[in-house]
């Protein structure tokens, strides 16, 4: 019971040579650089799709028309380019030297000498007193460009019509003025848009993801150099310098730094990618663009994920631990943790369905077991459905949970690692967790 005592300083010589045992290693270097970079380039996707999706088609407008709409090149453009949102990344298709009244000879000049793709002339009928338009162009005639120009005229000239009729596009698509109000009529915050749910679902899947991936391959790599001690009996040495549950703690604790140290590289490249996106895409394409922003990333949100992040890490890499040492040879490892397995990968999809019905009654029960905490209450939080003291007991009870993980664990960690070429049953799992060296 002496290891009970005192964890250090044995456990911290373990989670040193843990830890610095896997980050200078090749794989590890050579990983974590292969990932940093795509998930760097993962976020200059748009900025390859905007290139990929071709260049600019220029076009001169000519306006030969007595008069037209004041909103005219709004109007076109909007039709030709859409409205980009606030902050977005967005690549002009369609570039309109807009008005040229009385430089057609130079237009068509300009036209001639393959300066720009098309030349749209716009008259006014005599007779109708409609716009009529003349697209001068080598592009196919069905083709995506001349179609989309086609759209966009025909836009203008509804435009044209309605303020001749003494109304306007803007006027006919005005909203209704209405609200929505919660249900408790006594909350002051506000209902959410459809954007922002949108926005706090993908958010919360994608923290949820990052800690699914941290427990499965961090939790697997201390499984792992578990049964690699075994095997080589490496352990047998060292039980005679430390006990079990020193070599337990130190090894999780070196493992998880490492994966740590990965998985800051990774969301690093990830933050560096989001800040330069705006200034490549400029480079790039053109533009005054000026990045991605991430909609519902706060303070509140990222110290939720740290915490639930590292408790549930701690959680699961013990258990990974102490089945690691049921096994003596690395091949082995995956089917002595296959049930674990399966216990995360439940709580995984229980937070993919979670996330559109975070307020439903299964979703607040299940977010308190601590095996699920990570995932579901992660989900609760983003979704902003979360009360303080909530979040608070879910914490205590993963405390809790990983303190009796933790003396479960190194019971069996106290018998795995001397057990040689015998395959363990349920029964004799418990029997190990009733004993301790």
């Amino acid at each position: 019971m002496n290891g009970w005592r005192t964890l250090l300083p044995n456990t911290w010589y373990i989670a040193i040579r843990e830890y610095r045992g896997r980050v200078r290693s090749r794989s590890f270097v050579i990983g974590t650089v292969i990932l940093a970079v795509l998930a760097f380039g993962a976020t200059q996707a748009p900025i390859l799709i905007d290139a990929v999706a071709g260049g600019q088609t220029k076009v001169d407008v000519i306006v030969r028309a007595s008069s037209l709409p004041s909103d005219a090149q709004l109007v076109l453009d909007q039709a030709l380019n859409g409205t980009p949102a606030p902050g977005s990344s967005q690549h002009k298709s369609f570039d309109l030297t807009w008005p040229m009244s009385g430089q057609l000879a130079a237009a068509e000049k300009d036209l001639q000498d393959g300066k720009v793709a098309a030349l749209l002339i716009i008259d006014r009928d005599a007779s109708s007193n409609d716009l009529v338009f003349t697209l001068r162009t080598d592009l196919p005639a069905d083709g995506r460009p001349a179609q989309s120009i086609a759209n966009a005229v025909t836009s203008l000239a509804v435009e044209d019509r309605l303020i001749r009729a003494g109304t306007s596009t803007a006027a006919v698509l005005a909203p209704t003025k209405w609200e929505v109000l919660p249900v408790d009529s006594s909350s002051a915050a506000p209902v959410k848009s459809i954007d922002q749910e949108i926005s706090s679902a993908l958010l919360s899947t994608g923290l949820v993801v990052l800690i699914f991936m941290a427990i499965i391959t961090y939790g697997t790599w201390v499984a792992m150099s578990v049964a690699e001690e075994k095997g080589s009996r490496v352990m047998e040495l060292m039980l005679n310098a430390t006990t079990p549950l020193q070599m337990l703690a130190g090894k999780v604790i070196g493992n998880g730094a490492a994966g740590l140290t990965q998985y800051g590289a990774i969301i690093g490249a990830v933050l560096v990618g989001l800040v330069v996106q705006g200034p490549l895409h400029n480079a790039a394409l053109g533009g005054s663009n000026s990045g991605v922003a991430v909609s519902g990333l706060t303070v509140p949100l990222l110290a939720s994920f740290m915490v639930l992040f590292a408790l549930g890490f701690l959680l699961y890499s013990l258990l990974y631990a102490a089945l690691g040492s049921l096994v003596s040879r690395q091949e082995d490892v995956q089917s002595a943790t296959s049930p674990l397995m399966m216990l995360v990968m439940v709580g995984y999809f229980l937070s993919i369905a979670a996330v559109q019905a975070v307020t439903e009654t299964w979703v607040v029960v299940l977010s308190f077991v601590p095996f699920f905490s990570p995932y579901l209450m992660l989900a609760r939080v983003a979704g902003g459905h979360v009360e303080l003291w909530e979040f608070g007991l879910a914490v205590v009870l993963m405390l809790v949970s990983i303190a009796v993980a933790l003396f479960l664990a190194a019971r069996i960690y106290s018998a795995g690692v001397l057990l040689y070429g015998q395959r363990v049953g349920l029964r004799q799992l418990f029997k190990m967790a009733r004993v301790s060296r």
